[in-house]
């Protein structure tokens, strides 16, 4: 994407921060001041950032969290015709945050949102892009666009119907009500839901853990996960299948269970197999 698509803007008011602990890498969205809320820059920078890390030999999970104890607050209000329906010219306009959202869904690498606070409208549709939701149970969440004559992003709208059905999505959207954490669990909205006094440990364990995997299988099966309704899916099953059968990760892992040692896979994507 060129910069030279974007005619109007405000100044940034936030930033999303890079932290890398041991092919960990955390993408931090930073706006503490407006409880992380994201402008069009920041959701710029999380496009470009989240790929650039898909394709950082030195990563191997993404997590996507905000700073201190809010996840976001969802588009910024003071930017939002800049975030969601900004104009290139032509009558052309782009949401930046869904641009952003599907930007996370193509990566390939395993993706963590862990949402502790605040995680309001836009930022819900950002935290369930990821593959896995990890949340607190001191998180705050709701969908809240009715409540500011706004209509929820497609991307957002769909995943909302395919996590909870037509029924609860209607009821969150119709009412824009905060639900409870336990309710967000049960009902799909988030993946796991974790003490919040244990959260930060149990989250970053969590993540060491997928780290430490063979991450040829990680990768090949949430691949196949998400390409399930495609036309060729039966073709790519087919592939990975064989593939497995004499791929150096389950040599290692069935030489060192029978060792009776804990395997250190090597393997990691690189360029050539991720996903355009």
């Amino acid at each position: 994407m060129m910069n030279s698509e974007v005619v109007k803007t405000v100044k940034a008011t936030g930033r999303i921060r890079v932290f890398r602990d041991s092919g960990v890498s955390t993408l931090q969205i930073s706006n503490p001041k407006k409880r992380n809320a994201l402008d069009q820059a920041m959701c710029i920078e999380l496009e470009k950032l989240i790929l650039d890390l898909d394709r950082d030999p030195q990563t191997t999970v993404i997590v996507l969290r905000g700073e201190g104890q809010d996840f976001s607050a969802g588009a910024a209000l003071n930017d939002l015709e800049h975030v969601l329906f900004a104009e290139v010219g032509n009558g052309e306009t782009i949401d930046y945050l869904s641009r952003a959202d599907s930007a996370i869904r193509s990566v390939r690498k395993p993706t963590i949102a862990l949402v502790r606070g605040v995680c309001m409208g836009g930022a819900w549709q950002i935290a369930a892009a990821c593959d896995i939701l990890l949340a607190a149970d001191d998180c705050r969440i709701a969908i809240t666009p009715a409540k500011l004559g706004i209509l929820y992003p497609r991307p957002g709208l769909e995943r909302l119907v395919e996590r909870i059905g037509a029924d609860r999505a209607k009821f969150l959207l119709y009412s824009g009500i905060e639900v409870s954490p336990r309710k967000a669990a049960a009902w799909g909205l988030v993946s796991e839901l974790m003490e919040a006094n244990l959260f930060e440990v149990e989250a970053r364990e969590y993540c060491k853990t997928v780290a430490s995997l063979s991450q040829f299988a990680v990768t090949s099966m949430g691949h196949l996960i998400d390409q399930m309704q495609a036309d060729d899916i039966d073709q790519r099953w087919a592939e990975l299948w064989a593939e497995f059968q004499t791929h150096e990760d389950l040599a290692h892992g069935r030489a060192s269970f029978l060792a009776g040692q804990k395997p250190v896979f090597s393997w990691r994507l690189d360029r050539a197999d991720l996903r355009s």
